[in-house]
């Protein structure tokens, strides 16, 4: 089911107009959808170890209480019957049908995109006004939830002393009550409020990555330090007799600009290593190696009768590398692969699952199927049947 925008406005419009610019209210944009997730399976989740959860209670405008997940059945009995909400993230990487989503908003890089985060609350519940530092579409599945919405960065300043960032002044400019279907896109830095209109009210937040320029730089500079030889130390420039030998002269200054720029303006070395920084998992997502790692003859073999899918908690991308070779990027590592194998690349990244044919008129030594052999015996591929 395609996602329905407002009338008279394309994708390219919203792209050209919208876009880290301005929210919008798209009205019954998922039209006849089924919102498959209870209240109960989505606090079952809350109580499984490895999924991350919150819960967030409102006492009044300046008390907010935040508690970590996991829960279990007593947390959830001994609640307030208002205000209150529970906050369970990467409910994608779980539920396929969930993940699903996502393809509505093909129009945006798969690789920008970090987890749809599942809200309910009940009626006042809230996490407060606050700004986001990414791209958020507010998807509506059910109850109705009241949405205020403030200047970008009016002010940024928190209340003090509080477990969660709410916003000392807040001072909405506008205001909309979302229904089942309805999706609000807010871009980074506007201040926004949402607050349940009902009990069991329950919204579907598909947000993107938007790392830091310092986490960058800092990712970076690690990357850096990795691919330098050791055996590369400053040169100097074509020296001359100095007054005071304390002085650095500018031909030093200039020679030094010149060594790192050479490392800094590189830019192979920039896509390979935004390529794996893009494409980490988080921490706490980890993925099993399997019971036992395969050959590429048994791979092949299997591939006759099984078909191959990617790990729900892995990451895929691809760019082409400075002599035209494939660079295709799994969970923070770089495969290079040759052109010939662009279609394959492109179905192991644009498709969640893998059909039985697409390794088929490779021989088992070819640099296709041994990337494919490691990617399964790291656990970041599995067989469809698993």
């Amino acid at each position: 089911m395609p996602l329905q925008l407002p009338d008279n406005l394309t994708i390219q419009d919203f792209l050209d107009q919208y876009w880290q610019k301005k929210p919008l209210l798209m009205r019954n944009a998922l039209r006849d959808h089924s919102f498959d997730l209870s209240p109960e399976e989505l606090a079952g989740l809350a109580c499984e170890q490895e999924v991350e959860s919150r819960l967030v209670l409102q006492h009044d405008r300046k008390d907010w209480e935040l508690r970590h997940g996991p829960f279990d059945e007593a947390t959830f009995t001994a609640l307030p019957t208002t205000h209150w909400t529970l906050l369970v993230q990467d409910v994608d990487k779980y539920i396929p049908s969930i993940a699903a989503l996502m393809k509505l908003f093909h129009f945006i890089p798969s690789w920008r995109f970090d987890d749809i985060m599942i809200s309910y609350a009940v009626s006042g519940g809230s996490v407060g006004p606050h700004t986001d530092t990414y791209d958020v579409f507010l998807i509506q599945a059910q109850g109705r939830r009241r949405w205020q919405i403030g200047n970008r960065l009016a002010s940024d300043a928190l209340l003090p002393d509080l477990p969660v960032r709410i916003l000392e002044d807040f001072e909405p400019e506008s205001e909309w009550t979302l229904e089942p279907g309805d999706i609000l896109y807010l871009p980074p830095g506007v201040a926004h409020w949402g607050m349940a209109e009902d009990d069991d009210c329950m919204t579907w937040s598909i947000g993107l990555r938007a790392p830091s320029v310092a986490e960058m730089l800092d990712s970076f500079a690690q990357y850096l330090l990795e691919q330098i030889p050791d055996q590369q130390h400053f040169s100097d420039p074509a020296l001359e007799p100095q007054e005071s030998p304390s002085e650095i002269k500018a031909m030093a200054f200039e020679q030094l600009d010149r060594q790192l720029q050479a490392w800094l303006e590189g830019p192979d070395l920039k896509k390979r290593w935004f390529g794996c920084f893009s494409t980490e998992v988080k921490e706490h997502l980890f993925i099993d190696l399997p019971k036992s790692p395969i050959t590429a003859a048994e791979l092949l073999e299997k591939l006759r009768i099984l078909s191959l899918r990617r790990h729900p908690f892995s990451r895929f991308a691809w760019t082409t590398g400075k002599n035209k070779q494939l660079y295709l990027f799994v969970c923070g590592e770089l495969f290079e692969l040759p052109r010939e194998c662009s279609a394959a690349v492109l179905d192991l990244c644009d498709n969640t699952k893998i059909g039985t044919d697409l390794f088929s008129h490779y021989a088992p030594d070819h640099p296709l199927i041994m990337t494919a052999v490691e990617l399964f015996n790291r656990g970041w591929l599995v067989f469809d049947d698993a």
